[in-house]
């Protein structure tokens, strides 16, 4: 009797153990998955905020607004109103 309660203490300590075990590595993975999200993410941040400061460039402004149809504002483009009740000094 007195050696089974001792095995049964002991398989409980190593049950716990074990599973402890598992535990802390199951939070490990969890903490990986984590990690490379947080990786995927700050690489796409990274590629949007390229794609953002190259379309600020006036001269990719320039080709797109060529490339559609687009062309410079000239002085033949402006018309001059005049409103009637302006008097002149």
């Amino acid at each position: 009797m007195r050696y089974f309660i001792f095995a049964a203490v002991v398989a409980a300590f190593l049950i716990v153990y074990v599973w402890q075990n598992v535990e802390v590595m199951r939070i490990k993975m969890g903490y990986d998955e984590i990690i490379r999200k947080e990786r995927q993410l700050m690489d796409r941040n990274d590629r949007l905020r390229y794609q953002i400061e190259r379309f600020r460039r006036m001269d990719a402004i320039e080709s797109y607004a060529r490339g559609s149809g687009m062309r410079p504002i000239g002085p033949d483009d402006f018309q001059a109103i005049a409103p009637k009740n302006m008097k002149s000094k």
